[in-house]
């Protein structure tokens, strides 16, 4: 099979590799669509995230979809034919953190395209089947990989505990920043404002369904205009952008809250401490998502959430160094360039 791997920063190279086989209560599924993520593009252009660094050459992409094209003993919950979509996290299951729910925060957790753990830019994949999600004929495989991301914005929105009436914004117009801004209208909330440097994803965050959208350079003045100078009682953090950290606390109202969604590119973020302190803000920091991938196939289905619109621009493997350029410069109205490692399914 063929198996794309990154053994330097900007280095692709497609390697050929044996199929293979599921185990037991595993699946092999045969990899339809992989979005790229702004973690995946960290990896691909940086060789690290944070502290932790390329040390063998490694299968990138974590948000995916295909079809189950084998089982092992035990598997129940799938069957070979079905559409999935892939939980990308593989808790312990037996630390505290797992015992008490918090998955997502297992210390020891193996997550697809972050070492040790190759990811999905391959044709095939096997991982245990309780990870896989089925997912009816009538969503996409482009629209199913697009559920990790959204799983992601839902929690960010239950961490941030909103209250009906509350005014938000969201820093960022990504495929993150979107999640974020559909799961808050899910859940009824109207009053947001969103900001991005890019004309193409302010037009995007209008039709999602933002209040109303701006210029980072912009962000305060209509942030006046919508709160009447009191200031926001959420700000989502969705842009991986140190300056966009620095004006959360900006932007807060006093004793509002803060939910940091966005990877920065340096391991640090630079808050602003006088209002943090001042305002005595609370930070919510988010870790990837937490059971909430269910909750993002039923928001779809029931319409009010649109999945598929997040997947822009869509790339043969043979092509995934276009599609990452693609996406690191946010050209072209990209929100989300998927790879469609089957591109007949």
């Amino acid at each position: 099979m063929k198996v794309l791997r990154l053994h330097a920063p900007k280095d692709f190279r497609m390697h050929d590799e044996p199929i293979p086989a599921p185990g037991y209560k595993e699946a092999l599924i045969k990899v339809g669509s992989v979005g790229i993520c702004a973690s995946d593009i960290h990896w691909w252009r940086d060789g690290h995230i944070g502290s932790t660094h390329l040390s063998d050459p490694l299968v990138l992409g974590h948000e995916a979809s295909g079809i189950v094209e084998a089982v092992g003993d035990g598997v129940t919950n799938v069957q070979p034919g079905q559409r999935v979509a892939i939980e990308p996290s593989k808790p312990c299951m037996q630390c505290e953190f797992c015992k008490s729910g918090h998955f997502n925060v297992c210390p020891t957790v193996m997550f697809f395209g972050t070492p040790p753990t190759d990811g999905c830019l391959r044709e095939y994949i096997v991982w245990p089947a309780e990870l896989l999600l089925s997912v009816p004929n009538s969503i996409s495989l482009d629209e199913a990989a697009m559920l990790e991301p959204l799983a992601v914005g839902i929690y960010a929105v239950d961490l941030a505990d909103v209250s009906p009436g509350e005014t938000c914004v969201i820093l960022g117009a990504g495929a993150i920043g979107l999640s974020v801004l559909q799961s808050l209208k899910a859940v009824g909330i109207s009053r947001i404002l969103v900001a991005d440097p890019v004309p193409a994803r302010r037009d995007a965050a209008l039709r999602f369904g933002a209040e109303s959208v701006c210029d980072p350079s912009e962000v305060h003045t209509a942030a006046k205009a919508l709160t009447s100078g009191r200031g926001f009682d959420i700000v989502f953090e969705c842009a991986g952008d140190a300056q966009a950290v620095r004006e959360t606390a900006k932007l807060a109202r006093v004793l509002g809250r803060v939910v940091i969604v966005g990877i920065p590119r340096e391991d640090e973020y630079p808050f602003d401490a006088g209002n943090a302190r001042r305002k005595q803000l609370s930070a919510i920091f988010v870790r990837r998502s937490n059971l909430t991938t269910e909750r993002g196939i039923d928001v779809v289905l029931s319409g009010k959430i649109d999945a598929a619109g997040l997947a822009t621009h869509t790339f043969p493997l043979e092509n995934a160094e276009e599609a990452f350029t693609l996406a690191e410069s946010k050209s072209d109205g990209v929100i989300r360039a998927v790879i469609r490692i089957h591109d007949t399914l």
